[in-house]
């Protein structure tokens, strides 16, 4: 068992074996260095290693880490008492208020077990009675199709007529581009209940 998984950190949710934990603002490197441990994992999400820079994690915003509760969080994902990932959860204040999810597992021994799947329901049922927020997007990479696949299965949509302007205010210059640019990245949206 690796030494961050040991350490006491404060539960946000915890269901079937599995449980979210808020992030601290020591994991910034931990959940940074998770992206590149395994080879399969990061080449499905980035050209190069290049392409993800330490300063993203290093440079987010406060809001983002701690055990405060907020609409914009990183969170563990502890699988079986060991920690298998990361999900952020990051709030967008545009014409369709929307919560924006970004996930990865740090090892494909992980992927195709149902983990992932299980941690975007957990996430979403309690993002939606904690902010009545029911508009959820993710954008993964297009050549991501383990990714694309996996969050079809928990009801996300990819949306041609996505408009970043209908889905960012604050974030739009920063992010309306996607992390892999326009025509790179699948923009996929979940209405929960609509």
């Amino acid at each position: 068992m690796a030494r961050e998984d040991t350490i006491d950190r404060r539960i946000y949710i915890e269901r079937d074996g599995t449980t979210l934990l808020y992030a601290e603002p020591s994991d910034r490197r931990f959940i940074y260095e998770m992206a590149f441990e395994d080879p399969g994992i990061w080449r499905s999400m980035l050209e190069k290693k290049d392409d993800f820079d330490w300063s993203e994690l290093r440079d987010e915003e406060e809001q983002f880490f701690g055990s405060v509760p907020g609409k914009s969080k990183y969170l563990l994902i502890r699988y079986q008492g060991e920690i298998v990932g990361t999900i952020s959860h990051t709030h967008n204040d545009g014409r369709i208020e929307n919560l924006e999810l970004d996930m990865w597992l740090r090892s494909e021994k992980y992927t195709g077990r149902g983990i992932g799947s299980a941690v975007i329901a957990m996430l979403i049922d309690r993002l939606v009675e904690e902010h009545g927020i029911r508009t959820f997007i993710i954008r993964p990479w297009v050549k991501n199709s383990r990714a694309v696949r996996a969050y079809e299965k928990c009801g996300f949509r990819r949306r041609n007529d996505f408009d970043p302007a209908d889905y960012y205010g604050t974030y739009l210059e920063r992010y309306g581009e996607g992390d892999y640019g326009r025509l790179e990245t699948a923009n996929m949206v979940l209405e929960v209940g609509c």
